[in-house]
């Protein structure tokens, strides 16, 4: 049942209320009574009513200040005046005051009634309307706030292409005011570049799914004028609706174009997302350090001039640059110092270039040009010729004046190859060729270098699968006293036991050993054979002064390379002092500070260091004063060289050296008597090669060694005729 409407009776004839009140309740409605205009006016402040039945003639206060009251407050209801007096000004007066209907007395009930179902219809449409015009308020001052709010520029252009609105968000993005588009057309901020697309847009007459979707433009911003502004424009998404006044669709769908009255306009700044891909795209296809293209732009480059030289019967060149013992710049002086090296290097490859060259940068420090339109080989090494001189130019990072070379290999489009990558590839391999003739250089490919390339990679197979069959072997050449021929020391050289080609020495393997990689799993298997079986000698009561391993660059490079030995010696429980490392003295000069570093760390747990090969280096006086060294192993080649019964100066000068340093010295390659001789005039202590036994596997080392050990523990301390006679049996 809906809710009885309220009314408020105001007389001051209390049967008149009385009666009235009890006729009303009976057409069902709430009836309430005030005995004359105040008491009315009381209950008006503080109850609702629909509608006031109001006498006009009151003693307190009449109708005409209760009418006047519910003006001044605006109280929304209908007012009906019952009341005797009927003359033209009192009528008149009531319906000036915003009465409904004038009802005189004694009244009809019927009329009464119907007057007031007449008042309720008006006072409810009035209400509906009230509430719809709220509602339409609220409506728009939503969408205001909506539009205004909007991260998006919203426009409204007229049909001459005239600003007749813009948000807030266009004084934010564009930096113009209001007012100073409004009227204005709305090329005043489009790049021109864009003026021909912007003008279908803000042109759009169509209102449907074919309206223009997604367009992409950049505004003009207005110049600075508030701090911080420095925006000079900003691309934008735009979506553009035609805009009628007066929607008249035909059977189409279509609107009739003749109530066109311009273009609604919704911008979205996408500045930021275009850098982001722009800074995407950049990345995915250059180098970051460098800025230069990386390998996936320079190959879709090369494959390009490639297509294009064919169709021309055109050449293009390809230079492979790879920088000479850059690494001992990134070791020595740190990786920020090598970083910029490298920006420097980009940039100065860049200037010798032309305009149409590209230069690359494939990671590390290796780099790549595309040179097209080559007439001839010999422009090509011209190129190459200048590359090289300008790397050696000195560079200056940091305050340090540094000098590199870089290696080149080049290659020759159709002759090195008619693909990009077996350009590259051939290009790289002559690279290789360069660094092996002493690098700072430059060679044209020839498939020479393919072939030994291809026995290169044959030869690492090979290795990595006797890796996995065991086929490697530790074996071990004794180090000899010079004085009384007693073994003092073995030294573990590793052996490849070849299924087809017999047991190889590491001449055969290292060079590929090395430059693969495989060296460090090949020298941490002969450090931990070596020193498992070396402390199997000591625990069977043998004695041996020290165990020699020789180490590679790379394995010296590792960052576990203490840790490595370390947790080896304590597996086996074998004593520091009794293992000695072998390095070159190029492992020293490539990385001379973390080298120094590595081995005062082993010379703390005991461990003792040689110097192999030592005479055809570079080290100094000084880098050797430095290093925890023990002893120098003269090279062979310096032994190899002696004439007998003259002297040798080089030896004599290491020996007076060794001595000076207090280093002991040890001599590879003794194979002749008169060699043993002059070693022991120089007092050479340790004495190493042929002379004594060539490298033999464990067992036999282990026989040698207990040999020796009886021999040297008889009261006269020399050696008996039958262990003399083993050693010689040995060598030969």
């Amino acid at each position: 049942m809906a809710d009885r409407h309220k009314i408020l009776m105001v007389d001051d004839d209390p049967d008149m209320l009385k009666s009235s009140k009890m006729l009303l309740e009976t057409a069902d409605y709430d009836v309430a009574v005030a005995e004359g205009g105040a008491q009315g006016i009381l209950r008006l402040e503080s109850e609702e009513f629909d509608l006031v039945l109001l006498d006009m003639n009151m003693p307190d206060v009449d109708g005409e200040q209760v009418l006047k009251f519910i003006n001044d407050k605006k109280i929304n209801l209908a007012v009906v005046v019952l009341s005797g007096e009927t003359d033209f000004d009192h009528v008149t007066g009531a319906f000036q005051l915003g009465a409904f209907d004038y009802v005189k007395k004694p009244y009809e009930f019927d009329e009464l009634k119907m007057t007031l179902k007449n008042a309720i219809r008006k006072l409810e449409i009035g209400k509906s309307m009230l509430s719809l015009r709220k509602k339409l308020e609220r409506s728009e001052r939503l969408h205001r706030f909506m539009i205004e709010s909007s991260p998006d520029i919203i426009i409204i252009v007229d049909k001459n292409g005239n600003f007749a609105f813009v948000n807030d968000r266009a004084e934010d993005l564009l930096n113009y005011k209001k007012d100073e588009l409004i009227g204005e057309h709305y090329s005043t901020i489009i790049d021109p570049e864009y003026l021909e697309r912007a003008s279908h847009c803000f042109n759009e007459r169509r209102a449907g799914p074919r309206a223009t979707r997604d367009a992409e433009i950049w505004l003009m911003c207005k110049p600075g004028n508030r701090p911080g502004w420095i925006r000079n424009r900003i691309a934008i998404e735009l979506n553009s609706l035609g805009v009628y006044e007066n929607e008249v669709r035909d059977n189409s769908g279509e609107v009739n174009a003749s109530d066109y009255s311009g273009t609604y306009v919704v911008a979205r700044d996408i500045t930021e997302r275009l850098a982001s891909e722009k800074l995407i795209h950049f990345q995915a296809y250059h180098d970051l350090l460098t800025g230069l293209p990386n390998r996936a732009l320079f190959h879709d480059r090369l494959t390009n001039t490639i297509s294009n030289a064919r169709r021309e019967d055109d050449k293009l060149a390809i230079l492979f640059l790879d920088l000479d013992r850059f690494k001992v710049v990134n070791d020595t002086l740190g990786h920020s110092v090598g970083d910029e090296l490298l920006k420097q290097l980009a940039n100065r490859l860049k200037a010798c270039l032309r305009e149409g060259d590209t230069v690359a940068r494939l990671g590390g420090d290796e780099f790549i040009v595309l040179f097209p339109n080559v007439e001839s080989e010999s422009v090509a090494e011209l190129v190459g010729r200048k590359l090289i001189d300008t790397i050696k130019e000195p560079f200056v990072v940091e305050g340090n004046e540094l000098f590199v070379t870089g290696s080149i290999g080049i290659s020759i489009y159709p002759e090195d190859g008619n693909t990009a990558d077996l350009l590259i590839k051939n290009s790289d391999t002559a690279m290789y060729f360069t660094k092996e003739r002493g690098k700072n250089n430059f060679n044209r490919y020839n498939k020479d270098m393919s072939i030994k390339h291809s026995r290169m990679l044959h030869m690492e197979a090979d290795i990595r699968k006797g890796i996995k069959k065991g086929q490697f072997e530790v074996y071990y050449q004794p180090q000899v006293s010079s004085a009384n021929d007693e073994i003092v020391g073995m030294e573990a050289l590793l052996r490849w036991n070849h299924p087809k080609k017999g047991l190889l020495s590491p001449k055969f393997f290292m060079t590929v050993a090395e430059e693969s990689g495989i060296i460090i799993e090949l020298g941490n298997r002969v450090l931990e054979t070596a020193v498992a079986e070396a402390k199997g000698w000591l625990d069977a009561g043998l004695t041996i002064d020290k165990l020699a391993v020789n180490f590679s660059n790379k394995q010296i490079e590792q960052d576990n390379f203490v840790d490595k030995i370390v947790s080896i010696l304590k597996e086996h429980k074998f004593p520091g002092e009794r293992l000695e490392i072998e390095i070159t003295e190029s492992i020293l000069m490539n990385n001379v500070e973390s080298t120094i570093e590595k081995l005062d760390e082993l010379h703390k747990v005991g461990v003792s260091v040689a110097i192999d090969d030592f005479g055809i280096g570079y080290s100094s006086l000084s880098l050797l004063q430095k290093l925890p060294i023990h002893r120098l192993k003269i090279d062979r080649s310096f032994i190899h060289d002696m004439v007998e019964n003259e002297g040798h100066s080089i030896i004599e000068a290491i020996a007076y050296m060794a001595r000076g340093l207090k280093i002991e010295m040890v001599a590879e390659g003794v194979e002749l008597d008169y060699q043993l001789r002059y070693l022991r005039s120089l007092d050479c202590p340790v004495i190493q090669r042929f002379l004594y036994s060539r490298a033999v596997p464990a067992h036999e080392a282990r026989n040698l060694i207990q040999e020796s050990n009886a021999a040297h523990t008889t009261e006269s301390g020399k050696k008996s005729e039958k262990v003399k006679k083993k050693l010689s049996a040995s060598a030969g």
